[in-house]
Order: C-alpha cells, then structure tokens, then sequence
C-alpha cells in the first residue's frame, strides 16, 4: 500500500503547529483592525468554507492569514486567542477539544447538517454481505488486514480505534494516513475491484464517486447526526460585522457539493480559483451577498 501524501501532509501539519506557535507574540497582538486569521484542517469541507470565507472577508477590505494544522492545534489557537475563526468545528466529534477549549470560544452557528461518519466498503462489498461493522470480524484477509483510516487527530479516528475495540477487530490494522491517502487507496481498490474498508463521511465527493456503502453501526460509535459550526476567538466575537456575517452562513447539499465539486476539478493548491468559478454562478454570489448584507444590517 503506498500512502505518497502522507509525506506532504506531515509537514504542512507540522510547519502549522509551528506557526500556531508563535501566534501569541507582541507584534501578532498590535495587528491591525483589518487582519484575521483563520486557522483549518486539511478535510475538504473545511477547506472549501476556509477558502470562501477568505475571498468575501478580501473582498470586504480585510487582510486574511490562513494556518493549516491539526484538529487539536486549531482549538487551541481560536481558543487561546491566537487565531479568530474555525469552520469545520463538529460538537460532537470533536467534544474533547471542544471540552478542553469551549472556556475561550464562542459557537457562532452551525451552517450545514447533517454530518455522518462510518466505516466504508465499496457497494459490491456491501452486496456480497458486509452490511455492518461486526460483519467485518473474521474477514481481514479478504481486506488485507486493515482498516485505512485518515489523519490521527480526527475525531473520526477515536472513533475508528473505539470500534475495532468495541466490535473485536483486533485481526485488522488501523492505519492512520490522511484524507488524500484514503482516497487513493479506496479509489484504486474500487478501480481494481478488489475489497477494501476505510472510514470516511458525509458530505463528501467522494460517497458518491466511488459508491461507498456506509457499514451499519449499532452500537453508535460513529458520529451521525453532527454539524460543521464556526468557532470564534474572545477577540473576533467583538467585531460585529465579522459575526453579523459568519452569523448568516449556511449551505445546503447543493451549494457545499457544487463547490466540493469545483475545488476538486481545480486540483491541488488551486482553491482560490475554485470559489471564483463557484462564485460565477449568479445563484451563488447572490447566497454570499446575503451573508455580506447581514453585517449591513446588524
């Protein structure tokens, strides 16, 4: 199995744990009344909401810093004032972070639900009579050996670790890769035929692309049912604007997945271009003035 991103996600977690870091010095706590800062984590939901949200807030005037890092560091940093916002916050995936930080942060609202996580088979799989978790004990050999997971801090990875735990699948190897790797590895199996189980959610591209079967889960370990909310620092709740607009956000299945679809056909670092063609849509730029007026009228 070959997991080639998991290189270059590595750093870049790494190089944003690092820049997190030193986000509390003297010059960063003088920035001007036009900077933010918005941290995110490299899953595509968080990422497309990042990058929409960075191109309305340039567009309103305002400089905008983005920190790539992991689940844990993103908490920390809006919570300890280091950062202003976060767009992919899941109360209930990420309830030990939440737990650990809600004291120095504010829920600004959720703006699409609901969020699914699971263990996944190709359709065919799934046909053949893996219809649930426990239908896995027993087959290790038929996948492998393992279980191809994503980044280590995700809070769909506790969950993952708490399952093979839970349903005795201690014959399977949880690997903790990234997204990018998963989805390689998924796709390939699927192109091959050949039987493969991952964890993954809803909405993605991907559930559909490469018809992922989502395991059943009875003893209700995976999330099912969260939401994507905005976090906002101490700092950023004062900036009424700033909150009047993230307090209008909200997607539907349509919007997040057409501009998932435009992020991906953009390809990699080409996240600006993305939201531009998705914003070229007059429905679409209608939806974002809506937001925008929310701070006019505030």
């Amino acid at each position: 199995m070959k997991f080639a991103n998991i290189t270059r996600l590595a750093a870049a977690l790494s190089i944003g744990a690092v820049a997190l870091a030193g986000c509390g010095s003297s010059e960063d706590a003088e920035a001007s009344d036009d900077a933010v800062h918005i941290v995110y984590t490299p899953f595509d939901e968080g990422v497309a909401a990042t990058y929409l949200w960075k191109h309305i807030f340039e567009e309103q005037g305002y400089d905008v810093e983005l920190t790539l890092a992991d689940v844990g560091p993103t908490y920390a940093a809006v919570g300890q004032d280091d950062a202003d916002f976060y767009f992919a916050s899941n109360p209930e995936s990420h309830s030990e972070y939440v737990e650990e930080y809600q004291d120095g942060f504010e829920f600004v609202g959720a703006w699409y639900e609901p969020l699914r996580h699971a263990m996944v088979v190709p359709e065919y799989v799934h046909a053949a009579g893996i219809e649930e978790i426990a239908d896995l004990e027993g087959r290790a050999d038929e996948f492998g050996g393992q279980i191809v997971g994503v980044e280590a801090g995700a809070g769909i990875t506790r969950e993952a670790h708490e399952a093979v735990e839970t349903y005795g699948l201690d014959e399977y190897e949880l690997v903790d890769s990234s997204t990018a790797a998963m989805l390689t590895e998924f796709g390939a199996a699927v192109e091959n035929e050949e039987w493969v189980v991952a964890t993954a959610w809803n909405p993605h591209w991907a559930v559909a692309e490469y018809d992922m079967a989502f395991l059943d889960d009875p003893e209700g370990i995976f999330a099912d049912g969260d939401t994507y909310e905005v976090i906002a620092s101490e700092s950023a709740q004062q900036r009424e604007d700033l909150m009047a607009m993230l307090s209008a956000f909200e997607m539907n299945d349509d919007q997040l997945f057409s501009l998932l679809a435009d992020l991906r056909d953009a390809g990699e670092d080409n996240e600006e271009t993305a939201v531009e063609t998705w914003l070229q849509d007059d429905q679409h730029q209608q939806l974002v003035d809506s937001w925008v007026a929310a701070a006019e009228t505030s």
